[in-house]
């Protein structure tokens, strides 16, 4: 389901599409966050996924105006992840209103894992 709006020069058609990689792309530069990862990787995090693949972590459900959001990421070893969770969800709420000028009423963070550099 679109969000679809009627102007005078036209109609604006918002695609879940565009509205996961809003969000991707919020939540990649929030601190702490390493990456996305795909929805149901059961094996552990073997693919952190980078570039265009930022919708991939993403499911969009829109109800309307409301917009309901789930992210899968993996963060950095050593941060505070109920901090940075929260982070994220603050950032891509408010990139979704100010961007879309849709309600994001629901942004729930899964980490997948926690990623160690050496």
């Amino acid at each position: 389901m679109s969000d679809n709006r009627q102007t005078d020069y036209g109609k604006i058609e918002i695609t879940p599409e565009a509205l996961a990689a809003i969000a991707g792309a919020a939540a990649v530069r929030c601190f702490g966050i390493v990456g996305m990862v795909p929805r149901g990787l059961r094996q552990g995090v073997s693919e952190i996924l980078g570039g265009d693949s930022l919708s991939r972590g993403v499911e969009v459900n829109q109800e309307g105006s409301d917009v309901k959001i789930d992210l899968w990421v993996v963060m950095c070893y050593g941060v505070n992840i109920a901090q940075v969770a929260h982070n994220v969800m603050e950032t891509v709420s408010y990139e979704i209103e100010t961007m879309t000028g849709l309600r994001a009423v629901e942004v729930n963070v899964n980490v997948m894992g926690v990623r160690v550099f050496e």
